[in-house]
């Protein structure tokens, strides 16, 4: 699994920090070049232009048949230097699960800290485990603006997708910018990762002229769906069982010394990998979770990273169904349904679940 692979921010902060960041994101916007003018003069590689000349069609098809608002994004082109747009920090409470979070304005609260170049996101990082935190970091090749501004299409989404993988991204990203409840990060990021996945199914079988075999995608699709809920079982059993470890931690005076508890824990985490291999039983093999609660990696931070995307789907399997099963009709049901702003994060799934098609709305 992609950790901070996709993520939804706003770079036009107030202090330092987001000084430095809205000035990252001005640079990178006066390199930005039209799309159609970039294929017009045959000025990239091969897969770079292939993946240009499909942009159009996904976001006609995203406004079209699955109801999103793109605007005026992913019609300019940003070549970048580097394998990714920016890098991400997450951090986490050792003693307990608890996740580190920034508020910013528009956005809210959100689980991590974005930069622009590597070194300061390092920099960060290393800062954050000196203050004790647990801490995960990665590349992003691609984040929303959420409709203040239109989002250009970033080089490092090209170079690190497959077409499927491309198509999906866009749909994502175009997703955040129609439905973002402020604070509820890891919501927006499983309604996302949702349609994106079906909506890819969608358009693959569409538009088979691009060269994409859509039953392949979608073997894989169902394969990554099947391991993923199996993930998520995993995942909530071990957050289960560590908030109980943490418990049981603090009751007992010898683990006040820091580095018998970070000696207990690692036996903890090396317990989980473990399990992770006899639970999985293979069926992780050639997909995003292949990877992941490797002996020696696992940390605080990781796991509740991993949580802000896998945290939940089957609401939205609800949710679709009470739409009759149509992607456009789920998206006009919940844009209804979050009229009214929820007031905390249990009336929000509770929202999602009751959501239903008005006889108005019925197509």
């Amino acid at each position: 699994m992609k950790i901070g692979f996709i993520i939804a921010t706003s770079f036009l902060f107030s202090g330092c920090y987001s000084i430095s960041q809205g000035y990252g994101q001005v640079k990178l916007l006066m390199k930005q070049e039209p799309i159609k003018d970039v294929i017009k003069e045959n000025k990239e590689t091969e897969d770079r232009l292939k993946k240009l000349k499909i942009v159009q069609p996904i976001l006609d098809f995203a406004q079209a048949e699955i109801g999103l608002t793109p605007g005026g994004s992913y019609q300019k082109y940003i070549a970048l230097d580097k394998p990714y747009v920016s890098w991400i920090v997450q951090a986490a409470r050792k003693r307990s699960l608890e996740l580190k979070t920034w508020w910013f304005p528009f956005v809210g609260s959100q689980p991590y800290l974005g930069y622009f170049e590597k070194e300061n996101a390092l920099e960060m990082q290393k800062t954050l485990i000196n203050d004790g935190y647990d801490t995960v970091s990665g590349g992003v090749s691609a984040f929303s603006l959420l409709g203040y501004y239109p989002d250009p299409l970033y080089s490092s989404i090209i170079d690190n997708s497959t077409v499927p993988d491309f198509i999906e991204t866009i749909i994502h990203e175009s997703l955040h910018r129609t439905i973002y409840i402020p604070n509820y990060y890891a919501f927006n990021e499983n309604l996302a990762d949702f349609i994106a996945k079906k909506a890819t199914v969608i358009f693959l079988k569409k538009n088979q002229n691009i060269g994409e075999n859509p039953a392949l995608y979608e073997q894989q699709y169902l394969k990554n769906q099947m391991v993923q809920k199996k993930f998520q079982t995993f995942l909530n059993k071990t957050k289960k069982e560590l908030d109980t470890f943490y418990q049981d931690i603090a009751n007992h005076s010898e683990y006040v010394d820091e580095e018998k508890f970070l000696l207990k824990r690692e036996m903890e985490f090396n317990r989980i990998a473990g399990e992770y291999k006899k639970y999985m039983n293979g069926l992780e093999i050639g997909t995003s979770y292949e990877h992941s609660f490797q002996k020696g990696k696992i940390n605080n931070a990781l796991i509740l990273a991993y949580s802000v995307y896998e945290s939940k789907q089957e609401p939205f399997e609800i949710a679709l169904k009470n739409a009759d099963g149509n992607l456009k009709q789920l998206v006009k049901n919940l844009e209804l349904c979050f009229s009214t702003s929820p007031q905390d994060e249990q009336d929000l799934w509770q929202k999602v679940v009751q959501c239903k098609t008005p006889s108005s709305l019925k197509e």
